[in-house]
C-alpha cells in the first residue's frame, strides 16, 4: 500500500481536530528548565519582525515587554499577547504565553502556554529556526504544568505526545503515555496517543487495540475513527476500514478532508 497519500490524510485530521481547541491558531532532549524568554528582550526573529512595522506599534511592543517583565504585570503581557495576536504572529504570541505563566505560575497558565507553543512550532508559515525553539519552550511548559500539578493526567499525555512527535528520543514520550494507561486503562487520549504512535511504528494490530477502546467512549471521535480505519486498512480488514473512513467522513466538515478520504476510500472498494 502506498504511504504517501495517507499520511497526507493524517495530518490533515489531526489539524482538523486541533483547530478544534486552539481556536485562535490560525494557518498562514531532555527537559531542562530555561528563563529566556523573561532573560532576553533580543530576540532576533522578533526584532526582525518589529524592525518591519511602524515606529509606534514598535515601541508599543517594546514597551509592553519591558513592563511585564520588569514590574511582572500580567495586564502588560496580556496586551503584549493580544498585540502579537492582532499582528497574526501567532508564534511570538506563543511565545510570550511562557512569560505570562512566569508572571502568574499556575498549572493551567504553563498549559497554556504548551498548548499555545506546541500547535504553533509545526505551521510551516513560521520560521524554522523560531518554530523550533517554541517545540522546546512547549516541553518545558507542560513539564512546568506538571510540576504544579501531578495528579493531572490530561498533562502528562501532553508532553509525552509532544515527545513522541518529534523527539529524537520518542521513548520517554511512551514511557510518560504507558504511565498514564496504568492508572487509567480507559484514558482516552492516553489511548489515542498510543493508537497513533502504532501505526507510526507499523504495530497496527495494537493501535487498534488502543483505538477501540477510544470508540467505545466516544464513538464519534473523528480522529479516532480515522486512525482505525488506517491501522484496519493495513490489517488487511478492509470491510472495517472503509466503515471507520465512511463514518469519519460523516462527521468532519471541511470539504477538502472529505474529497481525501474519498479518494482512499475508493482505494479500498
Amino acid at each position: 500500500m502506498h504511504k504517501g497519500p495517507i499520511w497526507a490524510i493524517i495530518v490533515s485530521i489531526i489539524a482538523i481536530v486541533s483547530i478544534y481547541f486552539l481556536t485562535d491558531i490560525k494557518e498562514n532532549q531532555d527537559i531542562q528548565t530555561i528563563n529566556k524568554v523573561i532573560d532576553s528582550d533580543d530576540n532576533e526573529t522578533i526584532s526582525l519582525f518589529l524592525d518591519s512595522i511602524d515606529e509606534e506599534e514598535r515601541n508599543t511592543a517594546l514597551s509592553l515587554f519591558q513592563e511585564a517583565r520588569d514590574s511582572q504585570d500580567s495586564a502588560a503581557v496580556e496586551a503584549l499577547i493580544a498585540f502579537y495576536e492582532e499582528k497574526q504572529q501567532y508564534n511570538f504570541a506563543a511565545y510570550y504565553h511562557s512569560l505570562k505563566a512566569e508572571i502568574t505560575p499556575l498549572a493551567s497558565n504553563w498549559e497554556v502556554a504548551g498548548d499555545r507553543q506546541i500547535s504553533v512550532s509545526s505551521n510551516a508559515a513560521y520560521d524554522v529556526a523560531f518554530n523550533e525553539m517554541l517545540y522546546e519552550e512547549a516541553l518545558i511548559s507542560y513539564q512546568k504544568a506538571i510540576d504544579l500539578d501531578s495528579s493531572n493526567l490530561e498533562l502528562q499525555v501532553k508532553l509525552g505526545s509532544a515527545i513522541v512527535d518529534r523527539s529524537p528520543q520518542p521513548m520517554q514520550g511512551i514511557t510518560l503515555l504507558l504511565g498514564v494507561i496504568e492508572q487509567d486503562s480507559m484514558h482516552i487520549n492516553g489511548n489515542l496517543a498510543l493508537g497513533k504512535f502504532g501505526i507510526i511504528s507499523g504495530q497496527y494490530d495494537k493501535a487498534v487495540i488502543r483505538l477501540e477502546k477510544v470508540l467505545s467512549l466516544q464513538p464519534e471521535n473523528a480522529e479516532a475513527l480515522f486512525l482505525s480505519g488506517e491501522a484496519y486498512s493495513n490489517l488487511g480488514m478492509n470491510e472495517k476500514a472503509i466503515s471507520c473512513f465512511s463514518k469519519c467522513k460523516e462527521i468532519v466538515e471541511n470539504e477538502d478532508l472529505k474529497k481525501e478520504i474519498d479518494a482512499y476510500l475508493q482505494q479500498l472498494l
